[in-house]
């Protein structure tokens, strides 16, 4: 049963999320994001270890998701090509979620948290039929 947390990202956003106990990897380049990829859907370590389970939910900075948006689909997908396949037989996907790092914040979030403001007070649905 997965129930890790991950964050793969800056090293700034990286550090902020590490010092919360989650598990993260720094990815300042594309070769550096899909090694942070590959190494998260590796086998779960023997039980008792720290890095025992595998991930439920994985945060992505939107920097790092411009990089290798493509294998994160895959992914999503159960079609990565590192498999990642548990004891029973099935594939382990674990949830994707972009966040805003450091660098970003504000625009990303701002944008997103617009679009569901709008669509929830029905502002999306007028302006779709002006």
């Amino acid at each position: 049963m997965p129930d890790r947390l991950g964050l793969i990202g800056d090293q700034d956003t990286v550090l902020g999320f590490g010092a919360m106990g989650m598990d993260c990897w720094i990815a300042e380049s594309r070769s550096q994001a899909l090694d942070a990829l590959k190494e998260l859907f590796s086998p779960p370590a023997s039980p008792g270890s720290e890095k025992e389970g595998y991930y439920a939910v994985v945060f992505i900075t939107h920097e790092v998701a411009r990089m290798i948006g493509e294998e994160i689909d895959l992914a999503q997908m159960g079609k990565f090509p590192t498999g990642n396949v548990s004891g029973t037989g099935s594939v382990h996907q674990p949830v994707f979620m972009e966040i805003p790092s450091c660098l970003s914040r504000g625009k990303m979030g701002l944008r997103e948290l617009t679009a569901i403001v709008e669509k929830a007070v029905g502002i999306a649905d007028i302006m779709d039929k002006a």
